[in-house]
């Protein structure tokens, strides 16, 4: 009976050891979350990127880890094929790195499709359906967690804070250039960064795989920044652009334009 009572004992004592050390991780993650980037923060960064973060105005902020953006614009499923608009929402998690992007698009007043592009711990699925119903593509591999890894990097402009991350390391180039390299289960992919005088980033390029015909070629891709805008007190890119160079001439698949943005 003393056994049985000194087994139950130390079982309860374990319990509330588990719990207590659960409720501590939590306010740790907590407090990690909550984070005040300061001065201190980016002295370790390349000048232009912490001109950048300074312009942004993520300094004095809270660091966050989830994201919800907005979004609408054209896009053109080929060199040769008219512009569709489109409505979409892309959800991003920093701290593990991950995105999903949910897409409605009208090809004509008669056909819509609905996508999605998603990366979940270091890999990727890109889905679209016809109206919703019929699929049209599901594709996976290597070459679409590429794809989808550096478009995650690319897209850290609307939420610098990632700049901080863990996952992602710098690499001085000059005054108005870095290049940043994305690391995620034991996957990596890299891009250059650019920057003016004034702190705004104006465009990524990297190399990335462009799905052409049955075979995926790595292709030059690029990112221009047109325009500037405040959402929530932090200054990102609101209008951008996306390009392939082909030795026959660019192709710019996708006009976009943020339209709302909510940091947690």
């Amino acid at each position: 009976m003393q056994n049985r009572s000194a087994i139950q004992g130390l079982s309860k004592s374990i319990i509330c050891g588990c719990i207590l050390l659960s409720n501590l991780q939590a306010r740790v993650d907590n407090m990690t979350s909550n984070k005040t980037i300061t001065i201190s923060n980016i002295e370790h960064l390349p000048e232009p990127v912490q001109r950048f973060l300074k312009f942004s105005g993520v300094i004095g902020t809270s660091m966050i880890n989830r994201i919800e953006i907005e979004q609408v614009g054209r896009f053109k499923i080929g060199p040769d094929k008219p512009w569709a608009s489109f409505t979409a929402v892309q959800t991003y998690d920093i701290k593990e790195a991950e995105f999903e992007w949910k897409v409605k698009m009208k090809m004509t007043p008669f056909v819509i499709l609905t996508g999605s592009d998603k990366l979940q711990r270091g890999k990727a699925r890109m889905k679209m359906l016809l109206y919703g119903v019929v699929p049209l593509v599901n594709a996976m591999g290597a070459e679409i967690d590429q794809g989808a890894m550096t478009r995650y990097l690319s897209e850290t402009i609307w939420f610098p804070q990632a700049f901080l991350d863990n996952h992602i390391t710098w690499t001085a180039i000059d005054s108005l250039s870095a290049k940043a390299t994305l690391s995620i289960a034991e996957k990596s992919v890299e891009g250059i960064f650019h920057f003016d005088e004034l702190g705004p980033v104006t465009s990524f390029t990297c190399h990335r795989y462009s799905s052409e015909g049955k075979a995926f070629v790595l292709r030059p891709w690029r990112c221009p920044i047109d325009e500037y805008k405040a959402f929530e007190g932090i200054q990102v890119a609101a209008k951008a652009r996306a390009i392939w160079d082909f030795p026959e001439g660019e192709y710019t698949y996708i006009n976009l334009e943020v339209t709302n943005i909510k940091y947690e």
